[in-house]
C-alpha cells in the first residue's frame, strides 16, 4: 500500500460523507423532503423516545469513533509498515462512518420531528468529522513512531 494512495482515498471518502450530509440537509431545507413529517406520525412518547436515543446515540459514537481510531493504532505500533498503514486506512473509515451516521440521524431526526437537540448533537458530529480529516502528517507521525 503506498501512503499517498491511501490518504487521498481517505480524502475522498472523508469528502464523500461531508458532501452526503450536507446534501440530506438541503433536501429539507429546499423543499424536497417534508419538515416535520414524523410528528403526525408518532405519539408524544415515541417523540420523546427519539428525542432521548438521539442524544444517547450520539454521546457514545462520538467517543466510540474518536477513542478506537487512536486505540486501534496504539496496538498496531510495532507491528510493522504495512500493518500499520492497513489499521489506518480501516479505522479512518470506520472514524468517518460512524461519525457520518451520527449526522444522519441527528439531521432526519432534527427535520423530522423539529427536535432542536438534535440540531446541537448534529452540530458536534461535524466538528468531530472536521478533526478527524485524514492528513499526511498524521499518518507520517504513526509511520515514524514506528520506525
Amino acid at each position: 500500500m503506498n501512503t499517498e494512495k491511501t490518504i487521498n482515498t481517505l480524502r475522498f471518502n472523508y469528502i464523500v460523507a461531508f458532501i452526503a450530509s450536507l446534501a440530506i440537509i438541503v433536501a429539507f431545507e429546499g423543499g424536497f423532503l417534508q419538515k416535520e413529517a414524523l410528528t403526525a406520525l408518532l405519539s408524544p412518547d415515541d417523540i420523546y423516545l427519539l428525542e432521548v436515543t438521539t442524544v444517547m446515540v450520539t454521546m457514545a459514537l462520538i467517543p466510540l469513533a474518536l477513542k478506537s481510531f487512536s486505540r486501534a493504532m496504539k496496538k498496531a505500533a510495532g507491528s510493522g509498515k504495512m500493518r500499520l498503514l492497513r489499521t489506518f486506512s480501516n479505522m479512518s473509515l470506520v472514524r468517518i462512518s460512524l461519525l457520518f451516521a451520527v449526522i444522519v440521524i441527528n439531521a432526519f431526526i432534527y427535520y423530522g420531528i423539529g427536535y432542536n437537540g438534535a440540531l446541537y448533537c448534529g452540530l458536534f458530529g461535524y466538528c468531530a468529522l472536521i478533526y478527524s480529516y485524514p492528513t499526511d502528517k498524521t499518518l507520517d507521525s504513526y509511520l515514524n513512531d514506528e520506525a
